[in-house]
């Protein structure tokens, strides 16, 4: 462990762009701060899982889990001697060299995810490739050219919602749900903002679908011995509000084990799992 991770509780104001690493039984995980939402959660850009070196999501939100430990890092990139060499790595990777168009973009990726010493020390131990994957995963460059799935992308960012939703605490949600052969469901949140602000968030992703679902989950606690969620389908935006009918959040919540097995999901009529 870097000597520059200092344990959160020892600063009282975190700047924006701070680095913070969560470290628990399960996870992992580093990404830049951003902001706390209305919970005094963070909100996290470019989260990095660090056990398997890849990019999990563009922006998401960590909550504390019982057993983790929550680190900042005490450095950032400047004009200094290990923010030269730090990036002399990145400059030196022949595809950085080949995508010139592409250059100041993961520069300014690369000095907004990690720490110069972080770059160091993975040069030190040879396993680059936990930097160079993130970046090829970020802008579909090298192997992973045409091969991120945008489906994947958009539901693995979800599941940090799910994750960090507090008991009794809800957050709205846009999916996209056919009853086409093979088609994935898309789920997108944005925390408690309307459906409205929503979806225009979603336009922006690089992912973004049409909707044709919208409601509001809340946690609910422990089910069948995993974390418990209602769901309804009651969305003005979309549908019809309070007067959705259960069978409408039954699609939902069918799409949504689907996805995500580990949790369990019940159905509510109307918009009753609003918090």
């Amino acid at each position: 462990m870097l000597d520059i991770m200092k344990p959160i509780g020892t600063i009282n104001n975190l700047e924006p762009g701070t680095i913070i690493r969560r470290i628990g039984r399960e996870k992992d995980q580093q990404g830049s701060f951003l902001k706390y939402d209305e919970n005094h959660n963070m909100i996290l850009a470019n989260i990095i899982d660090m056990a398997t070196g890849s990019l999990i999501a563009n922006e998401g939100v960590l909550k504390q889990q019982s057993g983790d430990k929550i680190y900042y890092y005490d450095s950032t990139f400047d004009d200094g001697p290990l923010s030269v060499k730090a990036l002399k790595i990145v400059k030196d990777w022949p595809l950085f060299k080949e995508r010139r168009d592409l250059q100041d973009r993961i520069v300014s990726f690369i000095r907004v995810t990690w720490v110069p010493e972080q770059i160091l020390e993975m040069s030190r131990n040879e396993t680059l490739q936990n930097l160079f994957v993130p970046v090829q995963q970020r802008f579909r460059i090298g192997r992973f050219k045409e091969q991120r799935d945008p489906e994947r992308v958009c539901n693995d960012m979800f599941i940090l919602w799910l994750e960090s939703t507090g008991d009794g605490k809800h957050i709205t949600y846009l999916a996209h749900i056919t009853n086409k052969k093979d088609a994935v469901p898309q789920f997108y949140s944005s925390g408690v903002k309307t459906h409205e602000e929503t979806a225009k968030l979603l336009q922006k992703e690089s992912f973004a679908f049409d909707p044709t679902h919208g409601g509001h989950i809340r946690e609910a606690g422990i089910k069948s011995g995993k974390k418990h969620f209602e769901v309804d389908s009651g969305c003005n935006y979309l549908g019809l509000g309070v007067k959705s009918p259960l069978e409408v959040s039954r699609q939902v919540t069918g799409a949504l084990k689907s996805l995500y097995p580990e949790f369990e999901f019940t159905p509510l009529e109307g918009s009753k799992a609003k918090g």
